[in-house]
């Protein structure tokens, strides 16, 4: 599901005691669902950052709990932009199709790419922790 960011702020409910040295400073994210239900989730204040992700962004929730920024544009244009060796990428796609398990990482995010579904005629390749998804014909 796809999420607004409505607001970031700080987290300053340390309980009793103050933040620990080891602790990562956290952040509260206000998003908003597709449905328009809004829901507080608490996360890393660096990764935050780190992925460039600001009040008013679409994002994701990858299967760790973490936000992600929800790409936007033309796929070949993104991969173009990162550098991409296009004839690599479509080989790996292949293999992904064929059902080979090969060590592939997401050029977005770093996550890890692999064959998400197969059924009609199609074939969906993603990333596991971004919304990355093509979708190629049988």
């Amino acid at each position: 599901m796809k999420y607004q960011v409505m607001r970031i702020e700080e987290d300053l409910d340390f309980g009793c005691e103050e933040r620990g040295a080891d602790e990562p400073v956290m952040a509260v994210v206000v998003l908003k669902d597709e449905n328009g239900t809004e829901s507080r989730i608490r996360q890393e204040d660096q990764m935050l950052y780190d992925w460039n992700i600001e009040e008013g962004d679409t994002v994701i929730l990858n299967e760790n709990g973490e936000l992600r920024k929800v790409l936007s544009g033309d796929w070949t244009q993104n991969c173009n932009s990162k550098n991409v060796d296009t004839t690599k990428f479509v080989n790996m796609m292949q293999a992904v199709k064929a059902g080979k398990q090969i060590d592939w990482i997401c050029p977005f995010c770093s996550g890890t790419v692999e064959r998400l579904e197969q059924e009609g005629g199609k074939t969906v390749i993603g990333c596991t922790s971004c919304d990355m998804r093509i979708q190629i014909e049988n």
